[in-house]
C-alpha cells in the first residue's frame, strides 16, 4: 500500500502505479490536505481527509471477504482478519483481509470431505475478482476433493467386488 498526500497543487489524481507482474493492483491511500496555511505542509489550520477511492477500496475489501465467509460455513476456522490502515481522522480503513480455512479431511467420511472441499472451492471463487491467495486455496481444495473422490470410488469398487 502506498500513501500519497495531495496538497492541492494541480491534479488530485494519483499517478499510475507500475505493479510488478503477478502482483495485481496496488492500493493507494490518497490523503487530501487543504487549508489556509498555503505552505503545502499540514498544519493546525489544514483540513485532512481520506479520498473517496480509499474509502471505496475499504468497502470492496469488506464485501470481498464477506462473500467468502458466506459460503465457507463450517470450513472457516477464523473470523475475517482485516489488514487495516488508520486514516488521518482516526478511521480504520480495510486494505486487505483473510479467513483461515480448514482444509483437512473429515475423518472416515470421504463424501463429507468432498462436500466440504466443494464448498471451499465455491467460497474461493465467490468474489468477482478472486485474488491469487483465493486461487491457491481453491487449488488445494480441488486436490482435497479429488483425493476424496478417489476414496469414494475405491470404497464403491471394493463393495462391488465383495457382493458377488
Amino acid at each position: 500500500m502506498r500513501v500519497m498526500y495531495d496538497y492541492g497543487f494541480g491534479t488530485t489524481a494519483a499517478p499510475h502505479a507500475s505493479a510488478q507482474a503477478g502482483q495485481g493492483r496496488e492500493t493507494v491511500l490518497v490523503i487530501s490536505v487543504r487549508g489556509d496555511a498555503g505552505a503545502g505542509v499540514p498544519g493546525k489550520a489544514d483540513e485532512v481527509s481520506v479520498s473517496d477511492e480509499a474509502l471505496s477500496r475499504s468497502r470492496e475489501v469488506e464485501a470481498h471477504e464477506r462473500s467468502h465467509l458466506a459460503l465457507l460455513g463450517g470450513a472457516a476456522s477464523s473470523p475475517i482478519l482485516y489488514d487495516t490502515l488508520r486514516g488521518p481522522g482516526g478511521e480504520s480503513l480495510k486494505v486487505g483481509g483473510s479467513i483461515k480455512v480448514d482444509l483437512s479431511e473429515v475423518p472416515g467420511n470421504p463424501e463429507a470431505t468432498e462436500r466440504k472441499a466443494q464448498a471451499i472451492i465455491a467460497a474461493a471463487n465467490a468474489p468477482n475478482d478472486p485474488s491469487a491467495a483465493d486461487m491457491r486455496t481453491a487449488a488445494r481444495a480441488y486436490q482435497l476433493a479429488s483425493k476424496a473422490r478417489e476414496q469414494i470410488n475405491l470404497e464403491r469398487s471394493g463393495a462391488a467386488d465383495t457382493s458377488v
